[in-house]
């Protein structure tokens, strides 16, 4: 019940974050609202407030339906195959419905400005630059900004490595991957084209350089925020519950940072724009599909800026952007298979069996097969001891399996129903430690084993 909540707790705030971000599109910035292009007297205009007012309304009523079906996901008791699946149909919602409504209300909006006669004076297939803008020196982050966190990140690779194996080592390997990753990113963005919006350059400028701060701040923070997780992560291998308050804390307070990063600029945009729309300005919306998804089959970009806030949207005119795209969809629609797996998971049995040549342990798709030749000590354990910590596999309520590692033991191999005892402890001529268990036959097949190799028997002292 416990996994379940926190597995709850982790989205249930998405409907309030869709909520949040979706609201703020109702605010006009760069003469968009709700993704289309309007001019400035479409801000008093009464039917494209009323839409907004509309717009929020029904936002509001999805996300507080989306937030009560999240609260009734965390009282019903089901397995976590189960809680797994039910949440991961339910972010599918909690994502989509909200676009929904966010789609009806950009068409609609579309319709008023095309019977309003409203338009831009750009040319709609043009890719609107303004040179003097992009030329503007700004300041710019080097490697030598992302080398602290990234020497940070690789101290517990090495720790990893050098106390639990390689296994270990390539888990925490992820973080400074994604640090170097994160700079490379930097260094892409940081080369995208002005914000043009109308013929005012000092305007442009502005907004350019409100851009490319964000960015140089948003990589910089990820970058010492997963510097920090991987020591916190190393550190709940030790001390668990500390390790994972100190992950809890950091995750909330990047979603904090990250919120008050795009919020300020959405909030400069509103203001640096807020008398724009009189005159010419910039009106790109025959090449966004219901104001969200890039298409320009005249551009050769294939990553864009978003018109509003500072994230990034692909071109869905270049075949690696439909790619990209369908790789998305794709996910979205088959994520909760990922749940179907567990419940099949959770449900397939433990076996142990015991032949003239080898010791076989399975579970699902797993198999672990130890020769008779190889074993050293057979011993059977009536309890599982409490400081087992997984490195990679699984730990469910009804099996565990893969690499742990334990205190008393080190490193150990486990594929067992944590259910039932006893369990089997194996140890290898080598020094390997494997911990089995099945339900029913474990005893019997621990007593043949520990009469052939009884404890204490093992070479070298092991």
């Amino acid at each position: 019940m416990t996994g379940n909540v926190i597995l709850w707790l982790c989205v249930i705030w998405v409907p309030a974050m869709m909520y949040a971000f979706l609201v703020n599109e109702t605010k006009f910035k760069k003469n968009i609202v709700i993704g289309a292009t309007l001019p400035f007297v479409a801000r008093t205009d009464p039917d494209v407030l009323a839409r907004l007012r509309r717009f929020k309304g029904q936002l509001g009523a999805v996300c507080l339906v989306l937030t009560a079906l999240a609260l009734l996901g965390l009282l019903v008791p089901l397995s976590m195959g189960e809680s797994l699946t039910a949440m991961l149909v339910w972010t599918d919602l909690a994502i989509v419905t909200p676009m929904v409504v966010y789609v009806r209300c950009n068409r609609d909006l579309r319709a008023i400005k095309a019977s309003r006669g409203w338009g831009g004076q750009s040319v709609p297939q043009s890719v609107t630059v303004d040179l003097a803008a992009a030329a503007q020196p700004i300041k710019e982050l080097t490697f030598r900004h992302f080398l602290p966190p990234l020497l940070i990140s690789a101290l517990p690779v090495i720790g990893a490595w050098t106390a639990w194996g390689w296994l270990a080592g390539v888990v925490f390997l992820v973080n400074p991957l994604c640090i170097l990753l994160f700079w490379l990113l930097y260094r892409y963005a940081f080369r995208r084209k002005s914000e043009v919006v109308d013929g005012n350059t000092d305007r442009t400028q502005a907004l350019t350089r409100l851009r490319r701060a964000y960015w140089r701040r948003s990589w910089l923070w990820l970058s010492w925020f997963m510097a920090l997780f991987a020591l916190a992560l190393w550190g709940s291998y030790y001390a668990v519950l500390p390790g994972m308050a100190a992950i809890g804390v950091l995750t909330l307070g990047l979603v904090v940072v990250c919120f008050r990063l795009e919020f300020h600029l959405r909030r400069a945009q509103e203001k640096l724009t807020a008398d724009s729309g009189t005159g010419f300005y910039v009106d790109e919306d025959d090449q966004w599909i219901w104001g969200l998804f890039y298409c320009n089959p005249n551009d050769r970009r294939l990553v864009v800026n978003d018109r509003v806030g500072g994230n990034t949207s692909v071109n869905l005119a270049r075949p690696a952007g439909k790619i990209l795209m369908g790789a998305v969809a794709a996910l979205l629609v088959f994520l909760p298979l990922l749940g179907v797996w567990l419940m099949g998971e959770e449900r397939a049995p433990v076996e142990l069996a015991l032949t003239q040549e080898a010791l076989r342990a399975s579970h699902g798709g797993d198999r672990y097969e130890i020769p008779l030749e190889d074993i050293g000590q057979a011993e059977l354990l009536q309890e599982l001891p409490d400081d087992l910590i997984r490195v990679a596999g699984t730990a469910m309520d009804t099996v565990r399996k893969g690499h742990y590692r334990s205190a008393a033991w080190g490193s150990i191999t486990l594929c067992l129903d944590p259910r039932e005892g006893p369990w089997l402890l194996v140890i290898t001529r080598e020094g390997e430690r494997y911990l089995f268990g099945a339900p029913g036959v474990t005893g019997q097949i621990g007593e043949r084993l520990g009469a052939l190799f009884p404890a204490g028997t093992a070479p070298g002292g092991q």
